[in-house]
């Protein structure tokens, strides 16, 4: 598409300023027809909205306006709000959600702004367009679209042919829909976001980046209120595997596994670039709230994932800056967003630097096991004051910096001597001796004169940091016993010596560039902190609770276990053809309902009409059932007022069957707080009728409860969940109507008639999910789309890594970002299928089709974008 720029002065236009044109050229026209086009989809889909439709369409509205009004930086609009606006659990839409109102109204606004040249720029040259496409990488995405229409094509074939259903489950045709729709949304996306590129490249990518890096902080957030409702923070010994609010989960998957690989790369490039001290302090939260996410996921794939991405992608952006400093001194330095460019640190350094992190995971580890959590905080302590020490201490020279070491070891001896007969005599001395301790040290880095030899100076630096790891022993000691004092101790001395090896040794120490010239020095020494917080986190999941060790400990077990299910759903293929061309999108749940072992027959549900009237058939699955493993129908209410609470249940069966009504504090798949009631439903048939007929209606009135006060505290609120399952193997229960009362006589369910079809009703496996996945993302594809569809995307994703790398769009500012994202979906998708949850397929092929197509600018060197 042709792009449409501005004048040099234009800038962003005020509201002002608006002036709409008619359409000028042939592409203009076609961006007309695609708004206008998007605006009919969007708003029907809108009107259709099961929680509101008048509030819907009012905030799709709200989304054209902005996006006609800033419509380079749609990406922000698109990608921020994603992790936060599935809201399925609650309208019981899964074919289509929030993310497709998104996509249409910023669709739908940023084609009429570009059409009608709403804040009208001239066109930019060629040369500075940011993405440009190759005639063969044209002709492979047209080939990738072909391969997934066909495999829609053949998923309502396989599912007895298109019906059109607003709320189909995964069984039926639209579920084909629902599988294949995030490659078109991002291509519906693709000619605006080109166009956005070559009007202003540096917009478009800031707006990429920021986009990504606030959907990040929203979904991080999401993880963290979700462990604080309802795990706590610093638990990771319960079996709860953070879900946040990707309601893909509810059948299992990995859906936030992938959200945080494709976007945590953006955030610590941006972090690692950024030269504003507010804007490194927020991106170095959002990092570090990233990596809670991360932690308690307890997910393998992501532990394997992060490493494998992130070493490229820091090697990637350091040869970035190596070719601009040797391209010149136009190009040898950043635009202020990103400052100078600095130097890569001496080998030596290097070594040193791998020293101090090894030493202090070892320490960590060790006092963690003998100190507990207050141990640790005193060695993180430790280790900032380490971190904060000041270059004039390297100043003295040699015999002087000895002296200094080993007379202050044995003043901090003697100091930690008496400490430790104080913090035995008096309560609590052990922490007051090591904050006074601390606040020694922090007062002789405030003393510092740089510039200036000053051995007393190293002397009482040297002897008050000694003393800080001194109390550091006598607080492990305090709490943990004998085991604190001496793993602390060993911890200690490691310490001791590495921190003795770089004072005499100045090459050894890490931050001697930063810290000697006082440039960036802050951000190399956060960074640093950051880290030491990660080390702390990873060693208090592996310490602090047993559920982590137990999964690292089963992965050969639970690989074996991925091998057969991949050859088991391989056996659902028949025939080359299928083999080919796919049996179809969104046709591997089904295909193991009806085709798979029996342990992968699970339950389901369909909405059914009997005389005019709708009611919700219930069936239980085949495979064993417990708690965890029925197929659940269930609906979040508000939270009942303590006591009775009253169901009234209109139902018929056709043989015995045991009903679990359920209401739990739930936000996925983990209810807790359970209250329960399991009548024994038995089949009432008219005279004369046969045996295994579905019997006649009939109505029960049951009591739940008491029930307790449910939804946890107004800072951490529970979501609370009523769910109906079947605990009889294989039975089916016909549902017309159903009625929650609670003691205050207040209505808890909404279409309790279905009426409405499924609105508002939603579904889930708890416990129970390799028959919803085939678990591999390329075995995913082929399964659905054959060897010609893993081929084209195979080649796709590899052609994209390759150009980001080594080809003509290795110097765009997030191509780092981009291949690490890329690097970090390809490894997590090697245990689970990712690509059927539809807003972490979005990201994907939003990153892989503009990676095809990004370029730096020529004559800028290194990005100029973070």
């Amino acid at each position: 598409m042709a792009a449409v720029g501005a004048t040099p002065a234009a800038g962003l236009m005020g509201l002002g300023e608006l002036q709409l044109k008619l359409p000028a050229t042939k592409a203009q026209w076609l961006a007309l027809a695609a708004g206008l086009g998007l605006g009919l989809v969007g708003a029907e889909l809108a009107w259709h909205h099961p929680l509101s439709a008048p509030l819907a369409l009012a905030a799709w509205g709200a989304v054209v306006l902005l996006a006609a009004l800033f419509w380079v930086k749609t990406p922000v609009l698109v990608l921020a709000p994603l992790p936060l606006v599935g809201l399925a659990p609650w309208s019981g839409w899964i074919t289509f959600e929030e993310m497709d109102l998104l996509v249409t109204a910023a669709g739908c606004g940023g084609y009429l702004a570009y059409a009608l040249q709403l804040n009208a720029r001239d066109r930019a040259p060629a040369w500075r367009h940011g993405i440009v496409y190759s005639p063969a990488v044209v002709m492979l995405i047209l080939a990738l679209a072909l391969s997934t229409l066909w495999s829609v094509k053949r998923g309502f074939a396989d599912a007895g042919g298109f019906v059109f259903g607003w709320f189909h489950g995964y069984h039926e045709a639209m579920n084909s829909v629902r599988n294949a729709k995030s490659l078109f949304l991002a291509l519906a996306l693709l000619p605006l976001w080109t166009a956005a590129a070559a009007a202003r490249p540096r917009g478009f990518s800031r707006g990429l980046l920021l986009g990504l890096v606030l959907a990040l902080a929203g979904g991080s957030a999401a993880a963290l209120w979700e462990r604080l409702a309802y795990t706590g923070l610093l638990d990771f010994s319960t079996d709860y595997r953070t879900t946040a609010l990707f309601w893909e989960m509810h059948v299992g998957g990995a859906a936030l596994d992938g959200f945080l690989v494709l976007t945590l790369p953006f955030a610590l490039l941006a972090l690692l670039r950024t030269r504003s001290p507010w804007r490194f302090a927020i991106g170095l939260g959002i990092a570090l709230l990233a990596a809670y996410a991360v932690l308690t996921t307890f997910s393998r794939g992501v532990y394997l994932a992060l490493p494998l991405a992130l070493i490229p992608m820091v090697m990637l952006a350091d040869a970035q800056r190596r070719r601009a400093a040797a391209s010149g001194p136009e190009s040898s330095h950043i635009d202020s967003t990103l400052g100078p460019v600095d130097e890569p640190l001496p080998r030596l350094a290097k070594l040193g630097a791998l020293a101090m992190a090894g030493a202090f995971a070892l320490a960590a580890a060790l006092v963690f096991g003998g100190g507990g959590y207050r141990g640790l905080l005193a060695l993180f302590f430790v280790m900032v004051a380490l971190l904060a020490m000041p270059p004039s201490l390297w100043l003295p020279g040699f015999a002087q910096r000895l002296t200094a070491l080993l007379m202050g070891g044995v003043l901090a001896l003697l100091l930690g001597g008496a400490s430790w007969a104080l913090s035995m005599a008096v309560p609590k001395a052990a922490y007051v001796l090591n904050v006074v301790a601390l606040l020694c040290c922090a007062a002789l880095r405030w003393k510092d004169a740089p510039g200036q030899s000053r051995p007393i100076y190293v002397l009482l630096v040297t002897t008050s940091w000694f003393w800080l790891l001194a109390t550091m022993v006598i607080v492990a000691d305090y709490w943990g016993g004998t085991t604190g004092r001496w793993t602390s101790l060993a911890a200690g001395l490691a310490l001791a010596g590495v921190w003795a090896a770089m004072l005499v040794e100045p090459r050894l120490w890490p931050l001697q560039g930063a810290g000697s010239t006082g440039k960036a020095g802050w951000r190399k020494r956060a960074l640093l902190v950051a880290g030491l917080l990660l080390v702390m986190a990873i060693v208090a999941a592996l310490g602090g609770g047993g559920y982590l060790r137990d999964r690292v400990a089963s992965w050969k077990e639970d690989g074996q276990t991925r091998l057969t299910h991949w050859r088991e759903g391989l056996r659902l293929l028949h025939g080359g053809r299928q083999w080919l061309l796919g049996k179809g999108s969104g046709r591997f749940v089904s295909s193991n309902l009806y085709e798979g072992p029996i342990e992968y027959q699970i339950g389901d549900y369909r909405l059914r009409t009997d005389e005019a009237e709708a009611f919700l058939a219930l069936t239980g699955g085949k495979h064993v059932l417990g708690r965890g493993e029925q197929f659940r129908v269930s609906q979040r209410i508000p939270a009942p007022a303590p006591g009775p609470v009253t169901i009234t249940l209109t139902s018929r069966t056709a043989t015995d069957a045991h009903l679990v009504l359920q209401i739990c504090e739930k936000n996925l798949i983990y209810p807790d707080h359970c209250f329960s009631a399991e009548p024994l439903l038995k089949p009432l048939r008219a005279e004369g009728a046969p045996e295994g007929s579905p019997g006649q209606w009939q109505t029960h009135r049951l009591q739940l409860g008491p029930v307790a006060a449910l939804g946890g505290d107004w800072w951490a609120p529970r979501f609370v969940t009523f769910s109906m399952a079947l605990d009889t193997r294989g039975a089916r229960v016909d549902i017309s109507r159903i009625a929650l009362q609670d003691s205050q006589g207040q209505q808890l369910l909404v279409n309790g008639d279905f009426n409405r079809e499924m609105a508002r009703w939603f579904f889930s496996s708890d416990r129970h999910h390799l028959p919803w996945h085939i678990k591999n993302a390329a075995l995913h594809v082929l399964f659905e789309q054959g060897l010609v569809g893993l081929t084209l995307l195979g080649s796709a994703y590899l052609l994209c890594l390759v150009r980001l790398s080594f080809g003509r769009g290795r110097d765009h500012p997030l191509a780092p970002a981009i291949v690490a994202a890329l690097i970090g979906l390809g490894t997590v998708g090697a245990f689970d299928s990712l690509l059927d949850a539809p807003r972490i397929g979005f990201i994907f092929f939003v990153l892989l089709l503009l990676g095809l197509g990004l370029r730096a600018l020529p004559g800028e060197g290194v990005a100029r974008v973070a």
